[in-house]
């Protein structure tokens, strides 16, 4: 990676559910205890939040970042192309303006949604290593579009793979801010972006850079017994995937060079798969902490809740609270 930059705030892109905007205060206050700047390795990035942040600070001297979701990868790694990128801003403002225009008429705006999101999944089927640079851009800007237009900046696919989020609420969005977008580009041309599962790359696969910090953020465990586990691929990832993370964390952990950061909802079955069982592992530490969701499905989904965070050294935080297992 190239030198980093400092105090640039990066803000990610995307609306991401989920999203880690605020635990940067908690992350960052953990990195006291590493040495810097670091080798960073996120598995599950998502929005992208702790990266962007751990970024802006100049952390950072070499990131590894993955997601399973190839249409999440497309637009990051597109950003990363400063050619794509200039092509991307271009119909992003189209498409911006084209939705903007139709606020004062809601049906017409929803029927034209639904023929954009239908076309983007037309687009994406026929995506292939052929496609060229500018097809590849203008995708890229349409899923920008979904991601703000659509509802509660929430990603879901069918079994086919189609994306099948509706329309969001019918107000004036601004799809991106210029200067962000191009540092956040900037960032992303100088890092290893992967799309695979997180078994197959680093850290769960090859060995990693001794001076590290690997931050876990998986598609969270489910609180109540009728929610269902998150669902972002094809794939999925359910309870099983959950069990075999499970697994896959001990054996991380167990290696006294790697500094792990992981995070989930505050539950029996994340306690008992992620802390009990690791229990007699001295390194272990397992916080837990409250956190305002204002992003979610339902209403009922937003609010205060408990969540976990389990990190291989102690973090001194005023928002953390250690419990002992």
């Amino acid at each position: 990676m190239k030198e980093m930059k400092k105090d640039i705030n990066l803000v990610p892109p995307l609306k991401w559910v989920g999203g880690k905007r605020k635990i940067i205060d908690i992350i960052l206050s953990a990195t006291n205890k590493i040495e810097t700047p670091f080798t960073y390795y996120e598995p599950f990035f998502g929005g992208g939040a702790i990266f962007f942040s751990l970024y802006s600070k100049g952390l950072l001297n070499n990131a590894h970042l993955n997601d399973v979701v190839p249409q999440v990868v497309h637009f990051y790694n597109v950003l990363g192309e400063r050619n794509a990128r200039d092509v991307l801003k271009i119909e992003a403002k189209k498409i911006e303006k084209r939705f903007n225009n139709l606020n004062k008429d809601v049906a017409k705006r929803k029927k034209e949604y639904i023929k954009f999101r239908e076309d983007f999944n037309d687009s994406w089927e026929s995506f292939n290593s052929a496609t060229n640079s500018e097809s590849r851009a203008k995708l890229a800007a349409q899923f920008l579009a979904l991601n703000k237009i659509g509802f509660n900046g929430m990603f879901r696919v069918n079994s086919k793979g189609r994306f099948n989020i509706p329309m969001g609420s019918p107000v004036e969005k601004k799809l991106f801010d210029e200067g962000n977008i191009d540092a956040v580009g900037d960032a992303l041309s100088k890092v290893n972006f992967t799309c695979d599962d997180y078994s197959n790359v680093k850290p769960f696969k090859g060995s990693v850079s001794k001076n590290n910090l690997i931050f876990l953020d998986p598609p969270y465990i489910p609180n109540s017994k009728t929610a269902n586990f998150t669902d972002y691929s094809v794939e999925g990832f359910n309870k099983d995937s959950h069990i075999k993370l499970s697994n896959d964390f001990s054996k991380l952990i167990e290696n006294d060079n790697n500094n792990v950061i992981f995070t989930n909802n505050f539950n029996n079955i994340s306690v008992d798969l992620f802390v009990d069982k690791n229990k007699t592992n001295k390194r272990l530490n397992a916080y837990k902490f409250n956190i305002t969701k204002t992003i979610s499905a339902k209403n009922s989904g937003r609010g205060n809740t408990e969540e976990l965070l389990i990190s291989t050294f102690p973090i001194q935080h005023e928002r953390l609270k250690k419990f002992s297992f």
